[in-house]
């Protein structure tokens, strides 16, 4: 066979499946037949992706072969620093990925893999016979002998090189070291400005291996835990997740933080929420962006826009906290925000919430490293040096900028999330990767049932000995601030919080016997009288719209409050003995009037006390839904291969005058047979389409391809063509 093309028309059926098993992205449009199939294959774009996609051992073995030239198992082994039986696998995969094919003497690198791969593979520089640099006869004692400064440089050199810089100053200890370098022959200089080490050189420096890092990852230096200790660790940090979001979407309620111009929510507003719930500003972080992926939050997009609960706040309230923590596990597992994401160029500050949350590779690094934790044995717990060094083995030529901060950071969150336990994948985590709902449903077999009961005690507090029920967490939420969580949560009764729920619509009767309700004792003296005192007082005046108006049945207070020097921004006048009004709103006058010691309630268009109005929720835009295409069987495909090569066949076998026939490709797939056979100085059939679209059909000579145009001959006449005008190729003969 003289191509990869000719290799893969070759193939049997199971070796076909295989291919597209690897590189599933040959399929996808899935080509008319094989010689489509092998045009795709030879693309570098499809070559490139391949590449990317081989862990450490297979991208080694690859970088061996184009190192040594040579594809034999028993050649590379010495590089890889195992023997001949054990590079042998290595160099069977890349066969079946198309990335090495059998030509008529053997297995041979594709052109394009050499391209994809770089001048340098591995980072290795050319042969010293290449540069045409003599080296020392014992190149090991050499290397032996160097000073440690001039060693260190080598190997700095050698591992990262192949190429560096001269220090501009001679003198200095770097510069010192180079010349030495020079001198004993271990560098060669192919400039005044660079030094080059040749590939023997290197080698002798790696101790004759292209990498240093073991090709085996089985090794694990992790901490073992007892799964059920990982299980209790993960299900208390899942519930107190479940209940930092509810706590902080009741802060962004009461606080409604603006929206930047730029996007996102200011520094001074994010510090403000981190001390509320008691965490830092990374962790605060997090969870605003679990409640804007499970759409609990939203901008409103107003005039002046501001951060607002949604309508699916309510619903998500009302779930069971296993359902609650699905909904936010779920959209954070294929999300493309991250919490932490690397510091931009211009050096400024990343906003929460703001589109420049979003990076990309975030999402494939969070799979990999829940793959990699569900690799391990249960209960084993990584460090982050340990993740790393797998993930490295896994896609080491796919390891983005900032790589080391995101994982750091997508531990953290997992910790956090409760997908981890004491940093073990916990069972229900584990489930997490493959379904959600599976995950929530495991979890709820580990959660305590909530709780229905409080205490009420003497000093104001009420302590809920587990998580409440939804309405005994609603309840609370609007009559009671949250002193601290825990096993157990103790929150707080306060004139404050009091006057909320009656603002709400409360009365002091309904408040208490609710609350005796779900207490397992009746409500203590303290609490009833404070009750009772808040109630009577809340109403005594009554606030409306003129802008607004305040009314009483006691003319002297409201002499007073005319008065009042710190109530002069109000304007307010009076229009009779018992009413004054103002050109503010009614929530602005009724405020002010709190803050000097006075509690009036809110009245209605028909003179009827009302509550107090709450943020209006805001409906959620709803994303695009995101179709998913399950790929197509395989073996379905190269089914559809083989009949669409037979049709080819049966085309090929017809008698034409003007020569075969040439079927359909893309630009890409065309470029990669013409670049093949402008390397091997091939003749080609093309079909060409003119101004008016008409196809013509050419022997054409391929020699150059360059900016979207092929170079060559037609008869013996140079012309040029662009490739969105060229249908199809095929080599002649």
């Amino acid at each position: 066979m003289r191509s990869l093309a000719e290799d893969i028309r070759h193939r049997s059926d199971v070796e076909l499946v295989a291919l597209l098993d690897l590189r599933p992205d040959l399929a996808r449009p899935q080509p008319a037949d094989l010689t489509a199939l092998a045009a795709r294959a030879s693309t570098r774009a499809s070559t490139a992706r391949a590449v990317d996609h081989l862990d450490l051992p297979h991208l080694t073995a690859l970088q061996a072969c184009a190192v040594t030239g040579s594809t034999d198992p028993a050649v590379i082994a010495p590089l890889l620093g195992t023997d001949e039986g054990g590079a042998a696998p290595f160099v069977e995969h890349l066969t079946t990925a198309a990335l090495l094919w059998r030509s008529t003497d053997g297995l041979a690198l594709s052109r394009t893999v050499v391209d994809v791969l770089g001048p340098h593979p591995a980072g290795l520089g050319p042969t010293a016979h290449s540069l045409g640099h003599a080296l020392p006869d014992d190149l090991a004692g050499a290397v032996a002998d160097l000073s440690p400064e001039a060693r260190r440089v080598l190997e700095r050199v050698a591992l990262h090189g192949p190429t560096a810089t001269v220090p501009t100053d001679p003198a200095s200890r770097a510069g010192q070291a180079v010349a030495e370098l020079v001198d004993t022959g271990l560098v060669a200089a192919p400039d005044a400005e660079h030094v080059l080490v040749p590939r023997e050189v290197a080698l002798v420096v790696r101790g004759g291996r292209l990498v240093d890092a073991p090709l085996d990852e089985t090794t694990s230096t992790a901490r073992t835990l007892s799964p059920d200790d990982v299980d209790r660790a993960a299900t208390a940090a899942a519930t107190e997740l479940v209940a930092l979001v509810d706590e902080l979407l009741d802060h962004l309620d009461e606080t409604s933080p603006r929206v930047l111009r730029s996007g996102g929510m200011a520094v001074r507003d994010l510090r403000s929420l981190a001390g509320r719930v008691d965490l830092d500003e990374p962790a605060t972080t997090f969870l605003l962006e679990l409640a804007l992926g499970a759409q609990l939050l939203a901008d409103d997009h107003a005039l002046e826009p501001t951060w607002r609960l949604t309508s699916v706040v309510d619903e998500w309230r009302a779930r069971s906290t296993a359902d609650r923590w699905a909904a936010l596990a779920g959209p954070w597992l294929d999300s493309l925000r991250a919490s932490v994401v690397p510091a931009p160029e211009d050096g400024g500050r990343v906003n929460a919430l703001s589109e420049g949350m979003v990076w990309p590779p975030v999402r494939a690094l969070r799979h990999e490293v829940l793959d990699i934790l569900a690799a391990l044995p249960e209960g084993s717990a990584p460090d982050l040096e340990e993740v790393m060094r797998r993930l490295r083995h896994r896609r080491p030529r796919r390891m983005p900028h900032g790589a080391d901060e995101a994982v750091a950071a997508l531990l953290r969150e997992g910790e956090q999330l409760g997908v981890t336990g004491r940093g073990a994948l916990g069972s229900f985590g584990r489930l997490l990767t493959t379904d959600a709902a599976r995950a929530g449903q495991h979890l709820a077999e580990l959660v305590p049932e909530p709780v229905d009961r409080l205490l009420l005690q003497a000093d104001l507090t009420a302590i809920v000995p587990g998580t409440p029920v939804p309405e005994l967490a609603a309840l609370l939420r609007r009559s009671a601030t949250l002193e601290s969580r825990g096993g157990a949560s103790v929150h707080r009764f306060t004139e404050t919080s009091l006057r909320a729920a009656l603002d709400a619509g409360w009365t002091a009767d309904d408040l208490l016997d609710t609350l005796s309700r779900y207490s397992a004792g009746p409500v203590p003296q303290p609490l009833d009288y404070l009750v009772r005192d808040v109630a009577r007082r809340h109403g005594q005046l009554l606030v409306g719209a003129a802008g607004s108006y305040l009314r009483s049945d006691d003319p002297t207070h409201l002499e007073a409050l005319l008065t009042h020097r710190e109530l002069s921004h109000l304007q307010l006048r009076q229009l009779a003995p018992t009413v004054l009004v103002s050109p503010v709103g009614p929530t602005v006058l009724l405020e002010a009037l709190r803050e000097v010691g006075s509690a009036p309630a809110l009245e209605g268009p028909g003179g009827v006390v009302s509550s107090r109005p709450g943020a209006p929720r805001i409906t959620p835009r709803r994303a695009r839904p995101v179709t998913e295409i399950a790929p197509e069987p395989s073996d379905e495909v190269v089914r559809r291969l083989r009949e669409g090569e037979a049709r080819a066949d049966r085309q090929r076998a017809l008698p034409h005058d003007d020569g075969p026939v040439i079927p359909a490709l893309d630009p890409a797939s065309s470029a990669a047979l013409l670049r093949e056979a402008a390397a091997d100085r091939l003749p080609v059939w093309l079909g060409v389409t003119d101004a008016v679209g008409a196809t013509r059909r050419l022997l054409f000579h391929p020699t150059s391809i360059d900016g979207g145009r092929v170079g060559g001959e037609v008869d013996a006449v140079h012309q040029v063509f662009s490739l969105h005008r060229i249908t199809g190729v095929v080599i002649d003969g």
